[in-house]
């Protein structure tokens, strides 16, 4: 099975982007973190600051997740220095959703490695919700290690 990243273009990023904003905020629901009705509007906050010039923010590499001639997700990677090393952080990871289950998120996280190695990147790191089992599984198998917990207790 062979994954390519692509750098995404003006069209993906346009239809990626909105509903990345919902389902980033559908999260933070499911979390508890945010409520229902501030939800998007935090979500878009965020993404506003983080990607303020769009696929041209500096730092920043948004890829098509291919197969074939057939996008099947995105990744969104930032890339900055840090102590004499690079750094790359996913922000997100995302395959559509009739491509779960088909194996393309272990290659993808091999392309990305691959990727990483020839832009000298020295480590990955993501963040991933805790009820989001399936991509803990994931990254475990793939060797990622859990380095801080937020962890709470509901009361009422």
């Amino acid at each position: 099975m062979s994954i390519k990243l692509a750098r995404m273009n003006e069209e993906a990023f346009n239809q990626y982007y909105n509903s990345a904003i919902q389902e980033y905020a559908n999260e933070h629901v499911k979390a508890r973190n945010w409520g229902k009705e501030e939800a998007f509007d935090k979500a878009k906050k965020q993404f506003e600051q983080l990607l303020p010039d769009g696929l041209g923010t500096e730092d920043h590499v948004l890829f098509s997740i291919m197969y074939g001639n057939e996008a099947v997700g995105t990744l969104w990677l930032n890339i900055k220095s840090k102590q004499h090393e690079k750094l790359g952080f996913i922000y997100d990871i995302k395959l559509d959703d009739d491509q779960r289950g088909k194996g393309y998120g272990k290659v993808t996280m091999i392309a990305l490695e691959e990727y990483a190695k020839l832009e000298n990147i020295n480590q990955i790191s993501l963040h991933v919700f805790a009820h989001n089992e399936r991509a803990v599984a994931l990254y475990e198998k793939m060797g990622y290690e859990a380095i801080s917990y937020n962890m709470s207790k509901r009361l009422s």
